[in-house]
């Protein structure tokens, strides 16, 4: 007993956490060995003791490598970041994870905060689409408009060499000045359009995402299959870099056969391989593994824990909130059992509204 505890304070004093998480922490690895044969409860601790959790600290750190790897490759740094723009995955209404890392990426990077959208990368793209078809039958007009305007001022000009009324010839000249005066204003107002499309779009030629964890890799793909098609078809200039902490083999193989599908121009770089602690020689030697799969599951069924769908590579990390394809006694609760790392439910909770809040809205409404 006393060997386990201290071998559970030792991994517990593997992360970066304050005093409080520690202790919280240490409880539940006691509560674990106390309903937890001894077996059941040493394979726990050495996958705890392999356990990435990423603290802000560790997080900063391993952004600034990811950046400094990343950054040190293209020929010339600042025309690379210039035509740059710094995205998270995915926006939520919600302060989480990918606002969060986010937010750690671009603070100790020092990234100017003008190179970086919070928006969906998808939403940019199909602004992007829409912007450039918008405005890509503007010019078409206009180029007509000019090609006409243009021969209406030589038809005009030929006559004023013919023409000796004075008279007719100020109507003709004015007519000259007119058509060149809206060709100018029109020109004017094409080109703010145009240099704001370069600005917001054209110039940009590397999006650069960042993310947490690739696990199933079912939120890139989505993504890619979201924009694939309308880069492919419109000729959209723009390589698509995805800088992520942790990525699983399952998940970048999946996220490569959408590239290959849409012939997109993609890179990923991550600072780490994730750990599926259910597979062969990864954790545990090949004799053992099945007894460790067997315990596994003994423990998620004696718990009534229910792997989520997306848990199909057990991996064993976390940052703000642990990834949804986390092995599922680490961070599920249930009546019986306390995680140590739990995953935050995103479920909105419904609120019963009171009819004086509801006439108090209408009051406010009809104002």
């Amino acid at each position: 007993m006393f060997k386990r505890f201290n071998k559970l304070n030792e991994v517990v004093h593997l992360w970066d956490l304050d005093k409080k998480n520690k202790n919280d922490k240490i409880q539940i690895l006691k509560i674990w060995m106390e309903n937890l044969s001894e077996d059941e409860f040493g394979i726990l601790l050495d996958i705890c003791s392999n356990f990435n959790y990423y603290s802000e600290k560790l997080t900063a750190q391993v952004y600034k490598k990811l950046y400094e790897n990343n950054i040190s490759k293209p020929d010339d740094v600042e025309i690379f970041l210039s035509q740059s723009l710094f995205f998270p995955l995915r926006k939520k209404d919600r302060i989480e994870s990918a606002v969060d890392m986010f937010s750690s990426f671009r603070l100790v990077n020092n990234i100017d905060a003008n190179r970086t959208k919070i928006i969906c990368p998808a939403d940019y793209l199909i602004n992007y689409n829409s912007n450039y078809h918008n405005l890509k039958k503007l010019v078409e007009e206009n180029d007509l408009t000019d090609k006409n305007d243009n021969e209406r001022i030589q038809n005009l000009n030929q006559q004023l060499i013919n023409i000796k009324n004075e008279t007719i010839s100020k109507k003709i000249e004015k007519k000259i000045i007119n058509l060149k005066k809206g060709k100018n204003n029109r020109e004017q107002r094409l080109n703010k359009r145009v240099e704001l499309f370069n600005e917001n779009y054209f110039s940009v030629k590397n999006m650069i995402i960042i993310d947490d964890f690739i696990g199933t890799g079912d939120s890139v793909v989505s993504f890619l299959k979201k924009i694939g098609k309308s880069l492919k078809e419109n000729d959209i200039n723009i390589k698509i870099n995805l800088w992520v902490i942790e990525a699983s083999k399952q998940g970048l193989e999946a996220i490569e056969d959408i590239v290959t599908k849409f012939e997109l121009d993609m890179s990923i770089s991550y600072y780490k391989e994730s750990i599926d602690v259910l597979v062969e020689e990864k954790l545990f030697p090949t004799q053992n593994i099945r007894d460790v799969q067997e315990i596994i599951r003994g423990i998620n069924k004696r718990n009534n824990l229910k792997p989520s769908r997306y848990c199909r590579n057990h991996a064993i990390a976390s940052f703000v909130n642990a990834p949804n394809n986390n092995l599922t006694l680490l961070s599920e609760n249930s009546f019986t059992w306390n995680a140590l790392f739990p995953r935050t439910k995103r479920n909105k909770e419904e609120r019963i509204i009171s009819r004086t809040e509801l006439k108090e809205a209408y009051d406010f409404l009809r104002k």
